[in-house]
């Protein structure tokens, strides 16, 4: 029994830890000047989730890799692609195209 009651906390405990943790979702799109906005800012130890749209073919950001956080991802014309970015400590990660020659940011303090 006493071993129940302590499992049974131990999971009220992590949903309550879920429950506070705190999401953003960035809208992100990617236009002829590159990844608009190019500069986000974050809260630092939030959940970071993007929805990127591709909205031209005139440039080479056809994907998005994050390389910090290991992901990399196609960005089909005109489609929204999601993006879990996880939980971001202070500080700045950068994202770029596949080539790297387009990049920019998330900012969290």
């Amino acid at each position: 029994m006493f071993k129940c009651m302590v499992i049974l906390s131990l999971v009220l405990a992590t949903q309550l830890s879920l429950a506070k943790e705190t999401i953003q979702t960035i809208a992100l799109q990617v236009t002829e000047k590159g990844f608009e906005p190019n500069s986000i800012n974050a809260k630092a130890g939030s959940h970071v989730i993007l929805k990127v749209t591709r909205l031209t073919e005139n440039t080479c950001a056809t994907e998005i890799k994050i390389k910090e956080k290991n992901i990399k991802k196609d960005l089909p014309l005109n489609k929204e692609v999601t993006l879990d970015v996880g939980i971001l400590k202070k500080g700045k990660i950068t994202f770029a195209c596949g080539m790297n020659m387009i990049t920019g940011y998330i900012v969290t303090e």
